[in-house]
């Protein structure tokens, strides 16, 4: 679980969390959970690879406020065979435990240089094997 805190720049006029924020902070919890399986996103641009969003879809629950601290998870919900597509589920989850927002990221892994999608590298594939899925988790066509 990564850990926010809602800053100022962080909120709308009604002093809750913008509801692109979510976005930025499913994002960052990505990046991080690729860092601790030993992909730090500088290595991706080594390997001329980088994740490509195909969709999201968010649901909001609970009112996050300013100054408040938030987590993130982050589960596979679905993946190819050939680890070329993703599919993530995300929880945002307030300091009390409670779900303040559902986010789910489709996605893919694409060759910087030929700008198509690609089998991952097996540093990727052995990461995204040791990434926790959901109970529900389906392999993708």
């Amino acid at each position: 679980m990564v850990r926010f805190e809602v800053k100022w720049a962080d909120v709308d006029p009604n002093m809750h969390l913008r509801h692109t924020v979510y976005l930025d902070f499913t994002d960052q919890a990505r990046v991080q959970l690729f860092a601790e399986h030993g992909i730090p996103f500088t290595s991706l641009r080594k390997m001329m690879l980088g994740p490509v969003i195909f969709g999201v879809a968010s649901s909001f629950h609970k009112e996050v406020l300013l100054g408040e601290s938030v987590g993130v998870d982050c589960k596979l919900l679905g993946m190819s065979e050939d680890f070329r597509k993703w599919h993530f589920r995300q929880h945002v989850y307030k300091e009390n435990g409670e779900v303040a927002a559902l986010v789910s990221t489709k996605g893919a892994w694409v060759d910087l240089m030929q700008r198509k999608l690609t089998v991952p590298h097996k540093k990727i594939i052995a990461a995204m094997e040791q990434v926790e899925r959901s109970e529900d988790f389906q392999y993708l066509k």
